[in-house]
């Protein structure tokens, strides 16, 4: 079997990093602190963007070319406490086998420790980047999860954007030259094109249409496609609405990169307008209750092999329950349950970055610090009997963090001062 050509022509130096250079040089800038014995304020450093843009390669590259040691670890497979701290670490703290301390720790998928933060995972990954003595990488496809707030603000983040495709076209220009391949411009256009920014896909697609041939013409492009990378909510939604077998319907969720609880809550508010019977409703919820089942126990206790019957169920099930179909046209709606945490998200991404401060420093769980010590510590900064400075700063709390607890008084002020005005706009409109 012939060398996959993603790791072979993977770059070797800084230099061969294809695009993103300001974070690139960010992050060099960053690694250079470091090696002038005086370790930035941020002693991790966040990669964060889309697959297939040199987040990973940037540190590999950097580790090759300097000297270093790359640690490799996958945050998605470390979700507890205990195991993050074993592996991340005490490789933080330690030198390399030869005594050096020239070491990289680079911390993959930090954003599927997300869905485990009471495990303990992100609280001990917090404390990890407080105490490491070396580079600490983390690398994201979407670190603004909320329950990431603690990671966040420790970090240097740098933001990785698609490629642009005359960067793609060039790399693989370069690639076709070194392979001693004859292929038009049109065909890496259309690859490059088809990559979305995305070099590993465009790399891939020109490997797997090569077959090992020397010559490539335009032929060879109908067995492409278009990779069709981000898939509309509505359009997947028509799909699995519409779709005569499950294997379709399941299909409708592929490349759509939305949550699969916020999918799920599509499926339901929608249910009812788009299945009119009674009895064909009475089907697809029953569907979509057992596939709530199997989510509900994913999110609870992490048995991420459940995803794969749940998926089926939810898209399948409500498919093919629906054998009649509406009268006319009817518009797909936005998830009520949605609109409620889009209109509270604010104030509970603030609760849930407090709780983690307190549940950290209390060695609970988020849960937990939420719903037992969070309205304790509300109450002593609400009625401050000198215990307050001191709480906030255990806590390390922020100023906005404290006046929430204390009363939420600043977004009351803020409420006040803008009422007068919004009466003048109404008394100017009748």
């Amino acid at each position: 079997m012939s060398e996959i050509w993603v790791e072979k022509y993977r770059p070797k130096r800084v230099a061969d990093v294809v695009g993103n250079k300001k974070s690139v040089e960010a992050f060099v800038k960053w690694m250079k602190q470091w090696e002038l014995g005086k370790p930035p304020e941020k002693k991790a450093a966040l990669l964060y963007g889309p697959a297939g843009v040199g987040k990973t390669s940037l540190v590999l590259a950097y580790g090759r070319e300097h000297g270093y040691d790359v640690v490799e670890v996958n945050a998605s497979d470390w979700r507890n406490e205990a195991r993050m701290r074993w592996v991340v670490g005490e490789s933080s703290l330690q030198a390399t086998l030869d005594g050096s301390s020239r070491k990289i720790i680079l911390v993959d998928e930090v954003d599927g420790i997300a869905g485990k933060e009471d495990a303990g995972g992100i609280a001990a990954l917090r404390k990890i980047i407080d105490e490491t003595r070396v580079p600490l990488v983390l690398v994201a496809n979407n670190p603004w999860d909320p329950r990431l707030a603690p990671i966040r603000e420790r970090c240097l983040m740098l933001e990785f954007r698609r490629l642009r495709k005359s960067e793609v076209l060039r790399r693989l220009r370069e690639i076709a030259r070194q392979e001693g391949i004859r292929v038009s411009d049109a065909v890496l256009e259309k690859i490059a094109e088809n990559s979305e920014g995305d070099l590993r896909s465009a790399i891939n697609d020109f490997q797997a249409i090569t077959g090992g041939r020397k010559v490539v013409d335009e032929k060879v492009l109908e067995v492409l496609g278009s990779r069709n990378r981000v898939k509309q909510i509505f359009d997947a939604l028509r799909i699995i609405f519409n779709a005569k077998s499950i294997r379709a319907a399941r299909a409708a969720l592929e490349g759509l990169e939305i949550d699969l609880d916020m999918v799920y809550a599509w499926i339901l508010d929608n249910a009812p307008a788009q299945i009119p019977d009674p009895s064909d409703l009475a089907d697809a919820l029953e569907a979509l209750a057992k596939a709530d089942v199997f989510l509900a126990r994913v999110n609870r206790k992490q048995e991420w092999r459940l995803i794969k019957y749940a998926v089926p169920i939810m898209t399948g099930g409500v498919a093919v329950a629906r054998r009649h179909k509406p009268a006319g046209f009817v518009k797909f709606s936005f998830p009520s349950r949605i609109r409620l945490l889009q209109s509270t998200g604010r104030e509970r991404e603030l609760r849930r970055n407090i709780a983690q401060k307190i549940a950290s420093k209390l060695h609970l769980s988020t849960a937990k610090a939420l719903t037992h010590m969070l309205p304790y510590v509300s109450f002593i900064l609400e009625n401050d009997g000198g215990m307050g400075k001191g709480l906030a700063e255990y806590f390390e709390l922020t100023p906005a963090e404290v006046n929430y607890l204390a009363g939420g008084k600043v977004e009351k002020e803020k409420v006040k001062a803008a009422a007068p005005a919004r009466r003048a706009r109404r008394r100017r409109r009748s």
